[in-house]
């Protein structure tokens, strides 16, 4: 839709707003709204000074989903999508298999217990409000917690450990639920740029990159989760002394490589990007002697320790894929490194 601009008074222009927007929004003469300016100026967002979205709550027809599995997805979704009351509903008695996985999800995700439950109905609330969480605080959490996972992993690998390969797989159910609700502040702020301040941020641009280095991380834990579970292949066996100090090196190296780059995504610079590939450069060398190490060696358990470089590899490529994206913002937030025209 188009507005003309009009001149009030000798410095002034405006324009008028729809008055079906203005109805929705409950916006009347006196009402005061918020103007918020993209970082190249380009354009202007109007936003209500009380934002209201209606479609907090959510009903789910039981009827038509296949089964309890399906559910338990019904309500991780409505969960990422921000909704304050989740209703489930069917026409026929609820079995114990449909609350089980409405249990299920409530121990995937932070902030979610059930309020109300009969035959043929459960209600769930999630009491999450996104002013209680800082973005950059919640993506350096969940990234932290990965690179434990993935320290206890090697150790599980160097020292032949059966307990440490399961305290992995038990934190990627931390892993998750900080994911989820990752998600569901990134899709509050979404759609309601108000609170950008709440979340930590000056402005709605980083959202996409952050939503893109938070699913790297998650991928980096389910390769953590892979190594672990190479610890059943050795059977207790662990490498001998030089092996296993190549190994943890490799692992402490990547640790480094992705801190530096969580740091430079959260507080986004021109400098941090360049000491993270430092970082990465390091990893590359550890990589590249280790194998040669593998080659000349042949250690044992030589196949499960080439598995672990292998996967070690491959999430340095998530992080570098993180590191990508920590660039894009440095480039955005210093306006000075290239000049527009």
């Amino acid at each position: 839709m188009k507005r003309k601009v009009q001149q009030l008074g000798s410095s002034t222009l405006a324009v008028t707003v729809p008055a079906e927007w203005a109805r929705q929004h409950d916006i009347e003469k006196g009402d005061e709204v918020i103007v918020q300016r993209d970082e190249n100026s380009g354009s202007l967002l109007l936003v209500p000074e009380q934002l209201s979205i209606a479609d907090t709550n959510a009903s789910i027809d039981m009827d038509r989903l296949d089964g309890p599995a399906a559910l338990e997805r019904a309500v991780v979704s409505q969960y990422v999508l921000g909704r304050q009351l989740i209703r489930i509903e069917s026409s026929t008695p609820l079995g114990v298999e449909h609350h089980n996985a409405v249990i299920s999800a409530e121990r995937r995700l932070m902030g979610l217990g059930i309020v109300e439950e009969n035959e043929s109905h459960i209600t769930v609330r999630c009491s999450v409000a996104p002013g209680d969480f800082d973005l950059s605080t919640l993506l350096g959490r969940i990234s932290r917690t990965e690179a434990t996972m993935r320290a206890d992993a090697v150790r599980a690998i160097v020292d032949g450990s059966a307990d440490r390969a399961r305290a992995v797989g038990d934190r990627y159910e931390q892993v998750e639920k900080l994911f989820y609700l990752f998600l569901r502040l990134v899709f509050a702020t979404y759609r309601n740029p108000q609170l950008n301040q709440l979340v930590g941020l000056s402005t709605g641009f980083p959202l996409i990159g952050y939503r893109s280095v938070a699913q790297d991380i998650v991928l980096m834990a389910d390769i953590a989760r892979e190594i672990a579970r190479l610890v059943d292949d050795v059977d207790g066996t662990a490498p001998d002394g030089e092996t296993a100090t190549m190994l943890t090196d490799l692992g402490d190296s990547l640790d480094g490589a992705v801190s530096a780059t969580i740091d430079a995504v959260t507080a986004p610079s021109y400098e941090a990007t360049e000491q993270a590939r430092e970082r990465f450069d390091r990893v590359t060398e550890r990589v590249d002697a280790l194998n040669d190490h593998l080659a000349a060696e042949r250690p044992e358990p030589l196949l499960d320790i080439q598995r672990t470089v292998v996967l070690l590899e491959r999430s340095a490529r998530h992080a570098r894929d993180s590191l990508a994206v920590a660039t894009h913002l440095a480039f955005r937030a210093d306006p000075d490194l290239v000049t527009t025209e």
